[in-house]
């Protein structure tokens, strides 16, 4: 296939339209290489050992949900300038698929809530929000964090049925499930101000950020026929032990 061809079938899955004004610029071919796209390789973050693995599997393309340069820079740091070196010298081309591919059908956040369970889904923003046999919350929690492989963060209690996903970080939308009468909210990277706002209406939990955003683009590997490099990062635990 030749890459333009590739890229019509990326905009078809994710069409560039849907994408949030943060994005401008930040989606789409952000590198060209081979005029071919035989190969392809699919992952979540364009770290270093991602495009090594991409470029060992001769890959003729990489895509990935985040993007290697966020905002614009007069300096090229070092694990920048690796990351751009090894695009280069491979010839692979590069191309970005992120909030276009949250609000997509069949994107980052259909996949979530599938794979936690909901059903009678509909959109939320940008993520969805769906039903599911009432449990408790710390049931609901258990049951995310074996479905997803990760470790979970959460605060709140009582029973859950109605839940928000939004894959990433999406806790500056807890006022908008209060809104909506979810009993629950699931994302990533948690932070003081959301805990606050939510105290006594919802439940929040937090599944990480790759957990909640990777599995889409595992999805998305296997529509196109390619390979997923999982690059998940590893966690070191630290325990203070107050005597």
């Amino acid at each position: 296939m030749d890459l333009y061809s590739l890229i019509e079938t990326l905009e078809a899955i994710a069409p560039p339209e849907l994408a949030e004004p943060i994005d401008d610029g930040r989606i789409g071919l952000i590198a060209r290489g081979r005029d071919e796209a035989n190969s392809v390789a699919v992952a979540l973050d364009p770290t270093a050992n991602v495009i090594q693995k991409a470029a060992q599997n001769e890959a003729d393309i990489l895509i990935t949900h985040h993007t290697l340069i966020w905002s614009p820079i007069t300096k090229v740091p070092l694990r920048i300038q690796k990351q751009l070196t090894l695009i280069l010298e491979n010839g692979l081309s590069f191309y970005v698929l992120h909030t276009n591919y949250d609000a997509a059908p069949g994107g980052v956040n259909d996949v979530l809530a599938k794979l936690v369970g909901l059903h009678d889904i509909e959109p939320f923003g940008i993520g969805r929000m769906g039903i599911i046999d009432p449990v408790s919350t710390v049931d609901f929690v258990k049951h995310v964090a074996l479905k997803l492989g990760t470790h979970v963060l959460f605060t709140g209690g009582g029973t859950i049925e109605k839940v928000a996903v939004i894959g990433g970080s999406g806790f500056g939308a807890t006022e908008e499930a209060i809104a909506a009468g979810v009993d629950a909210l699931l994302s990533a990277e948690l932070k003081h101000d959301a805990i606050r706002c939510a105290e006594g209406h919802l439940s929040l939990i937090d599944a990480t950020h790759y957990a909640t955003e990777a599995p889409a683009m595992q999805i998305l590997a296997q529509r196109l026929g390619g390979e997923f490099i999982d690059d998940r990062p590893r966690l070191l635990g630290l325990v203070y032990d107050h005597q």
